[in-house]
């Protein structure tokens, strides 16, 4: 168990084209919410600003996948990319499409945070987030606390930690009914060439220890965890696996109503293929990251 980081806050792939990757998403039978634009402040201690990028959220139990992507070309170039800091999509929508975002949960960001510095691990200071949901109500602003590193330490990922400060606007119930039957997300599986490294940073981000099973190490959150794999392990947990570039995020895993998915798969002519009881869609349908399916 992790000390104070519980779970993987949510997951994010980054795409050229937000209505055709959220149009996928539909297809491969996820509920999205509707489009919803992120502010962070653009200067310290200023107000939190648009940066002309959007997302749509397939909303589980208790996290959530967002679908990035820029829908107003001016105002995300008038910004900097360092203004964007961690937010910036252009550096990983040039490596490849897919996956891309990985941000882990706390119920209390301010020790998370002290501890870090405590282990040199370089944490930003924490920055406030927030984004306008739809809610049976009327429109209102969701708010988050949230960390980040720096690039080079974690050149895989968009690294940060997060709080929810307002989950219930976030996690809303009526968005969780997905017809392919996918209830959480359970784990994201991390493709690098230095696993005993990699293991042991995101061990240090969690406050937790990392596991070896074979050349896989794992990362246990609590509630979800990360899995740490080498280019020539990652057959064990994807077949086929595709490599668009190293190290990257190579998929993640959700717990689901396996006959529910399995027969909307079927019912849709949705190709995809069977491993250690797990049901797995590829790339190519899955707008460039590998989804896996488990009870």
């Amino acid at each position: 168990m992790s000390k104070g980081v519980n779970i993987i806050h949510h997951l994010g792939i980054v795409g050229p084209d937000l209505a055709a990757d959220a149009q996928r998403y539909e297809w491969l039978g996820f509920n999205l919410t509707p489009v919803s634009v992120p502010q962070i402040p653009l200067r310290p201690g200023g107000p939190p600003e648009p940066l002309g990028a959007a997302n749509r959220c397939a909303i589980f139990e208790n996290n959530y996948l967002e679908l990035l992507g820029v829908i107003d070309a001016r105002r995300w170039a008038s910004i900097t990319p360092k203004q964007r800091g961690p937010f910036d999509l252009d550096r990983p929508l040039a490596r490849y499409h897919g996956l891309h975002v990985l941000h882990l949960g706390t119920d209390d960001i301010e020790p998370v945070r002290a501890r870090l510095l405590a282990d040199g691990l370089q944490p930003s200071p924490i920055r406030p987030f927030q984004r306008p949901v739809d809610t049976p109500d009327g429109e209102k602003m969701m708010h988050a606390k949230c960390l980040s590193f720096p690039p080079q330490t974690a050149p895989e990922a968009l690294l940060q930690i997060v709080q929810h400060e307002t989950p219930e606007l976030v996690l809303q119930p009526r968005y969780m009914q997905h017809p392919n039957g996918a209830k959480s997300i359970t784990e994201v599986i991390v493709c690098v060439d230095d696993v005993e490294n990699v293991a042991l940073r995101y061990a240090g981000c969690a406050g937790a220890t990392p596991h070896r099973n074979g050349g896989i190490a794992i990362v246990d959150l609590g509630l979800s965890r990360i899995v740490v794999t080498a280019p020539g392990s990652l057959s064990k947990v994807i077949p086929d696996a595709t490599i668009p570039a190293m190290p990257f995020l190579a998929g993640f895993t959700l717990v689901a109503d396996l006959d529910k998915t399995q027969g909307f798969l079927d019912t849709h002519a949705i190709p995809y293929s069977q491993h250690n009881g797990r049901l797995i869609v590829g790339p190519a349908e899955a707008c460039g990251t590998t989804i896996l399916f488990d009870r």
